[in-house]
């Protein structure tokens, strides 16, 4: 019985808490992070904002692919990127 009763509790903290305490689904925490995008608090992802989060995220893959940082991606440099990663982009689909 007490470890029932420690294992409730501990699993109640170590669940996310809201600031309505209600449990947020895998949707609600997607959009609750894209929202973080709004940086001017406007209650809105304007254009701007936007393209930020997608310039930083091509700037990221860049420099992964660009592996001896010259600025360049050489074909070597693409196809090794490419084969290494190309699962983490390009999955089989399941019918």
């Amino acid at each position: 019985m007490r470890f029932t009763l420690f294992f409730l509790a501990f699993v109640g903290l170590m669940m996310p808490q809201t600031a309505t305490s209600e449990i947020l689904s895998a949707t609600d925490k997607i959009v609750e992070k894209f929202m973080e995008l709004d940086f001017d608090e406007s209650e809105g992802v304007s254009w701007d904002e936007y393209k930020l989060m997608v310039m930083g995220r091509m700037g990221d893959r860049f420099n992964l692919m660009d592996a001896d940082g010259d600025g360049e991606i050489s074909e070597e440099e693409y196809r090794t990127f490419w084969t290494e990663t190309k699962s983490q982009y390009y999955r089989p689909r399941r019918e």
